[in-house]
This record gives C-alpha cells, structure tokens and sequence, in this order.
C-alpha cells in the first residue's frame, strides 16, 4: 500500500469508497423498491381480474335472470292470449244465438201483427216473403255462375 500512499490521496480514495457504497446502497434500495412495488402491481392485477372476472359472472347471471323472468312473463302472457281467444270466440257464438233468437222472435211478432190484421195481411207478408226468396235465388245463381266460370264445382250449384 505504500505505492497508493505516494500516488493517490487518501481523503479522495476515502471519498470514492463512500461513494461507492452509498451507490451500492442506493441501488440495492433501489431494487429492493422496484420489485416490491412490482410485487404489488402483480397482486393489484390479479385483484383487479379476479374483480373483473367476478362482475362479468354477476351480469351474466343477471341476465340470465332476466331472460328467464321474460321467458315466464311470455308465457303467462300466451296462456292468458288463449283464455281471452276462447272467451272471444263463446261470445260470438252467443251473439249469433241471440241474433238467431232475435230474428225468430221478430218473424213472431210480425206474424201475430199479420194474423191479427186478417189474410189481406198475411197474403202481403207471403208475398214480401217470396219476394226476398226470389231475390236470394238470384244471388245464389250469379254467385254459382260465377263459381262456373273460376272452373270451381260447388255441390249446391250442380243441381
């Protein structure tokens, strides 16, 4: 060491050594810093998927729900389209009866009002009567004349 004592300062070499091992120090530190905050990062991530992974399952089974719940909804909603189907059709039928009823009960009354007004009436009422026969028949010939012509047979019009 004599040679260093010639040549080289001492305080400089002591002043080199010191910065030395606070650069040593300083970089140990250093990466002593990054790798735990590389080490959080990676738990943070991890976290952060499992967070992720977690909510996507939630409203996937959020929508699951409610697909289902629109399944039931569209189905009550069928089942009661049907009820109300059914319900329409008994009242037409009831209608018709009642128009039927109605109609027989006019005709009724209107033969006892040409009953009571004598055969002068009634032979009037014939007459009308045979008038709208006549005029049906006609309907009835020009629709199986028309049928006819569309190459189409009906049984009734056959004859």
């Amino acid at each position: 060491m004599r040679f260093l004592k010639k040549d080289v300062n001492k305080s400089l070499l002591e002043m080199i050594a010191f910065f030395l091992i606070l650069f040593v120090g300083f970089t140990a530190y250093y990466e002593f810093k990054t790798s735990s905050l590389l080490k959080e990062k990676l738990r943070s991530e991890e976290k952060l998927s499992e967070i992720t992974s977690r909510l996507i399952l939630e409203k996937l089974n959020n929508s699951e729900n409610l697909t289902q719940i629109a399944l039931i909804d569209k189905a009550l909603l069928e089942d009661r389209y049907e009820e109300l189907l059914v319900e329409k059709e008994e009242l037409k039928s009831e209608i018709e009866q009642l128009k039927a009823e109605l109609d027989i009960k006019e005709s009724e009354l209107e033969y006892q009002n040409v009953k009571s007004s004598g055969p002068v009436a009634q032979f009037r009422l014939i007459q009308g009567k045979n008038e709208e026969i006549r005029k049906l028949r006609e309907k009835i010939d020009a629709l199986c004349s028309r049928l006819k012509n569309s190459s189409i047979y009906y049984r009734e019009c056959l004859g």
